[in-house]
């Protein structure tokens, strides 16, 4: 298995990527802004489409967006006030246009498995973005 392959991708790791949120898309844009942190909702091996969740330090006070608890953001390697937006996603063919290597692969982290099954079970009516 070579680096990067989508058998590798699993649900909770977190990945570089630029992120397309939906406001900005409603406002004309068709690219993300920057390069930020994103959790893997969901990996398709049959159509090899990965779902994403953006993680944000802005979300405080935000409509659907979940604190990573101190002892989880340290884990993983992401930011102290770090929340995961659980609203809405962007999906695409893996390898995709806007993942960014980490080292020498694409997983930065990984969430523990009972904080990734919370997050997934809040996103369970999320609105997608295709990023193909």
């Amino acid at each position: 298995m070579t680096s990067g392959t989508i058998d590798q991708i699993k649900i909770g790791h977190v990945l570089r990527y630029v992120y397309l949120f939906k406001s900005d898309a409603a406002a004309g844009r068709d690219e993300g802004v920057k390069e930020r942190p994103v959790v893997v909702l969901h990996v398709d091996h049959t159509s090899h489409r990965v779902y994403v969740l953006p993680v944000t330090t802005k979300g405080d006070g935000k409509l659907g967006a979940i604190p990573l608890p101190a002892e989880v953001a340290s884990a993983c390697g992401l930011a102290p006030q770090s929340s995961i937006l659980v609203t809405e996603y962007n999906h695409f063919k893996w390898l995709g246009f806007d993942i960014r290597p980490v080292g020498e692969g694409y997983i930065a982290g990984r969430l523990p498995p009972g904080f990734t099954a919370k997050i997934r079970a809040l996103a369970a009516g999320a609105k997608g973005i295709d990023r193909d």
